[in-house]
């Protein structure tokens, strides 16, 4: 009988958990080394290069994150499922 109870425990709470934590909470995609080409505080948007070398132009969400970034620095950042551009940790800076 314990066995039953806990399997059905189990086969809930893969159905309840998605319910629980919103699927809009996490990132889509996280690049930890990239160098900014743009920034353009107008659209919002930020064009970065990857490790790989492909070129992003994205729209940035929320628009201040894009505050005290510059072109040549060097940050990791999240996209979310909207394709946006919701975080930025900046790494290092080129030297003057």
């Amino acid at each position: 009988m314990k066995s039953f109870i806990l399997i059905g425990i189990l086969i809930l709470s893969i159905f309840v958990v998605p319910l629980i934590v919103p699927v809009e909470g996490f990132a889509a995609l996280t690049y930890t080394r990239v160098s900014i080409e743009a920034v353009d505080t107008a659209a919002p948007s930020l064009t970065f290069k990857t490790a790989e070398g492909e070129v992003w132009t994205l729209a940035a969400f929320p628009a201040d994150i894009l505050n005290g970034l510059q072109k040549g620095d060097t940050c990791s950042v999240e996209i979310d499922l909207d394709n946006r551009v919701t975080k930025i940790v900046k790494l290092d800076s080129p030297s003057p």
